[in-house]
């Protein structure tokens, strides 16, 4: 069924190009275009009547990639191929195409393909002079480069790693950073704060000044939905928007500071609620970081003070003496990231976020260091900074890619 899926979206992107639009590579879903013999599915039936190379000069409808049996779009790949739609084309401009690429390094091997396009007759300045009649497509067909695994000792290729987001906070991305043209995004995410492994406080009324290995046990489950709006190119950085429903659970209760026979403070932010917000996000890929900036709009100011018992209008009471009855939260929270994939390890992405809690009494920073790289883990840390004190949090983080898929 997924199959059937696959090649049904697929034709109908290829009727997109009989209807002359202009498509310089196309991004989609996985299509079953494999050589087993369990597969008797054949680019011919997609791509249209296969055209002998040893003529010229063509016309061209429109230019696509195919890596692992899939079709793929990058702007790198798409910048060293000259052709664009409507262009007159001979056999040695690709073979021009074909050194550029390979100039890449990306690829051991290029191949190229030309297709014709039924129903897309050539422009009438060129009947005279092209050798088809109707407008061809010229596919790349692109064997990318293998890495050596460094406990096996055995080829394999490089796992792509989730560069939709980080640990709370988005880019601009869409699923593994090989979808780079503007399209739709979903992700499901999972974060767990598990406790404070260490902290400080300064409030003048709080007998315990240094707190460590205190149980939170907060569950952040998000839907993260997007819109690439704008894609990357050399000089600028893509764009997104986006919506974010999390769903905050407790498996614990707040801790609670009881650290004197005659007060205890019980914090009284429920054990369940729902946190949503609208976010706009830019990024750009410079050498091996990729670096994101932008801003959420809605309800995620209320994350501080569940991380902390210190930032709840209890204590902010009872211990730091305030009495204005001010309740933690905030409507706009921006935010800034950086990501890194290391090569020997790409399944454990290196990255850091910072965000910034705005309107939000103590005037909350929470910066999430991605660093399960080190152990092998998805275990992370967390750097929550309010004026009075500070806390250092435990996190286990899970990014699901749900489309695209890769």
């Amino acid at each position: 069924m997924k199959k059937t899926i696959a090649a049904v979206i697929l034709l109908l992107g290829l009727g997109v190009s009989g209807a002359r639009a202009q498509v310089v590579g196309i991004s989609t879903e996985p299509v079953a275009f494999g050589t087993s013999t369990s597969t008797v599915v054949s680019l011919a039936s997609y791509l249209g009547a296969k055209l002998s190379r040893e003529r010229g000069p063509w016309v061209l409808g429109e230019v696509l990639f195919f890596s692992r049996d899939r079709l793929v779009s990058d702007y790198t790949w798409r910048e060293a191929v000259r052709g664009r739609r409507g262009s007159l084309y001979t056999n040695a401009d690709i073979d021009s195409d074909m050194e550029r690429l390979l100039g890449l390094k990306k690829f051991d091997k290029v191949e190229a393909g030309l297709y014709e396009i039924p129903g897309v007759p050539v422009p009438q300045e060129y009947q005279g002079v092209a050798v088809s009649t109707s407008e061809v497509r010229l596919v790349f067909f692109m064997t990318e480069k293998f890495v050596v695994g460094a406990s096996t000792k055995a080829a394999r290729p490089l796992a792509p790693a989730a560069v939709s987001g980080v640990v709370l906070t988005p880019t601009a991305y869409r699923g593994a950073g090989r979808y780079t043209t503007p399209g739709m995004g979903l992700d499901i995410n999972a974060a767990y704060y598990i406790g404070r492994l260490y902290g400080k406080n300064s409030y003048p009324l709080t007998p315990a000044k240094t707190n460590y290995i205190d149980r939170l046990g907060v569950w952040l489950l998000t839907a993260d939905g997007k819109m690439q709006v704008q894609s990357e190119t050399a000089w600028r950085p893509a764009m997104a928007v986006g919506v974010q429903a999390t769903a905050l659970l407790r498996d614990s209760p707040q801790p609670q500071i009881n650290q004197t026979p005659t007060l205890t403070v019980k914090a009284t932010n429920g054990s369940t609620q729902i946190l949503s917000d609208a976010f706009v996000v830019l990024s750009k890929k410079f050498g091996p970081a990729r670096t994101s900036m932008g801003v959420m709009l809605g309800d995620m100011g209320n994350l501080p003070g569940n991380l902390s018992e210190f930032l709840t209008p209890e204590a902010l009471k009872w211990y730091r003496n305030d009495n204005s009855g001010t309740v933690i939260r905030s409507k706009t929270v921006p935010f800034a990231s950086l990501l890194f994939i290391p090569k020997s390890k790409p399944a454990f992405p290196l990255g850091v976020e910072v965000m910034k809690f705005n309107g939000s009494p103590m005037n909350p920073w929470l910066i999430n260091f991605k660093v399960g790289y080190f152990l092998r883990l998805n275990f992370d840390v967390a750097y929550l900074k309010y004026q009075g004190g500070y806390d250092v949090i435990g996190v286990l983080q899970f990014r699901y890619n749900y489309f695209p898929s890769r």
